[in-house]
């Protein structure tokens, strides 16, 4: 036994701080992943440098169904561990995709994402020979992302992200897992191996915008236009009215899908978190959402999330 302690000390010292940064993720992904999964589909891509063997691009995604109460408690044991690992992360984030719904904060301008090709999130695979992986797809799925500097890259360069997208249907959760890692975006536009366009020069909303190759020029594009970035979607525009209500009403809407189900207390505390953001309410909107809250009250039957909207009502009073 002493010498098994031993073992596992010394493998625990070997790993690297990157993985330690995120490993409650890690854990948790790997503990799901075990669980009893349907309609299991997964894709794998891995690049290392012939020279150094330093890993150069990675991605695993896992698309599978879930019902059982086991695989369920698992499930929330991931989006716990984005909560626990988040002091790691230089980027974290989480959305709504309600596709034909109203428009969230997170996505403004999904539809014309989609006409383009491009999905809500996009997440680098490597330097971006390799198809992105999309996050944010499945019709009235939440998802989750978070992305973490790889502390072992000598060069400061290179970063992994974890994501999550769930959604209930007919009683079954599907599921998609991926990591990647990419070299940040940053990265990306200073790389010196970029071959050069024959076009020099593009200037929007008078900035100029880089060129060195079409996925570059798209993303710097988009970054100049709308402030999108293919590792995050961030439109750093200010909360109104109208986006916080239309926001609440999608989580009051998914909450009351299936207020006993394993993702009822995400979307009652995602509800309390927008509460206690609710200052530019008018008195009269803060009535409205009181009434709202009220009826999920109701509706609930675990104390907790009964306890999670009454303090939403406090804060909004």
């Amino acid at each position: 036994m002493k010498s098994r302690n031993l073992i596992l000390a010394a493998m625990l010292l070997a790993m690297s701080s990157t993985m330690m940064a995120q490993q409650n993720i890690k854990k948790a992904f790997d503990a799901l992943l075990n669980e009893k999964i349907t309609d299991n589909r997964a894709s794998h891509v891995l690049d290392r440098d012939p020279e150094t063997g330093r890993m150069t691009a990675m991605a695993d995604v896992y698309d599978f169904t879930i019902s059982s109460k086991s695989a369920l408690e698992r499930l929330d044991d991931v989006r716990k561990a984005f909560e626990k690992d988040k002091k790691d992360a230089y980027s974290i984030n989480s959305g709504i995709r309600e596709k034909g719904g109203e428009d969230t904060e997170v996505e403004p301008f999904s539809s014309l994402f989609e006409s383009l090709g491009f999905p809500s999130v996009s997440l680098s695979v490597g330097d971006g020979k390799h198809p992105s992986v999309s996050i944010g797809t499945m019709k009235g799925s939440d998802y989750i992302y978070a992305c973490f500097a790889d502390k072992d890259d000598p060069d400061h360069r290179y970063r992994y992200a974890y994501a999550l997208e769930w959604v209930e249907k007919s009683k079954k959760t599907h599921v998609r897992l991926a990591v990647t890692y990419a070299l940040r975006p940053e990265a990306r536009d200073n790389s010196k191996d970029k071959k050069k366009s024959k076009i020099n020069r593009i200037i929007v909303n008078g900035k100029d915008v880089s060129v060195d190759k079409p996925s570059g020029m798209l993303d710097n594009i988009f970054s100049s236009v709308l402030n999108y970035s293919t590792d995050s979607l961030l439109f750093n525009r200010e909360k109104t009215p109208e986006s916080w209500l239309s926001e609440f009403n999608n989580y009051k809407r998914l909450f009351l899908k299936n207020p006993d189900g394993a993702t009822a207390t995400h979307y009652a505390t995602s509800i309390y978190s927008l509460c206690k953001k609710s200052a530019m309410l008018e008195p009269e909107e803060k009535k409205l959402v009181i009434n709202e809250l009220t009826k999920l009250k109701a509706a609930a039957k675990d104390e907790l999330i009964q306890n999670i909207f009454e303090m939403s009502i406090k804060k909004l009073k």
